[in-house]
């Protein structure tokens, strides 16, 4: 009886500690597809000329380049990059 008890216990406190660890799990996926989705923001923060202004963009516009948006009302920024600068 000692021994079933014993199993018993056991049993339940695996599935305690498995329920924890699947939430752990849940949680550190939830984190590193955020991260995952900030990659392509940072990229093209890097690739343009962008610096941040107090608590806003400020941007090099590159005035020849294709307009965005629904009123196009968006210029890209020029490339960061000493070529990309005239």
């Amino acid at each position: 009886m000692a021994s079933l008890a014993t199993l018993g216990l056991t049993l339940v406190a695996s599935l305690l500690v498995l329920g924890y660890v699947r939430r752990e799990l849940a949680t550190a996926r939830a984190q590193v597809q955020r991260y995952d989705d900030a990659i392509p923001v940072l990229r093209a923060f890097h690739a343009s000329d962008a610096v941040v202004c107090g608590d806003r963009l400020c941007v090099n516009v590159d005035t020849r380049g294709p307009r965005s948006g629904e009123r196009r009302q968006y210029l890209p920024a020029q490339d960061r990059t000493p070529a990309g600068r005239e």
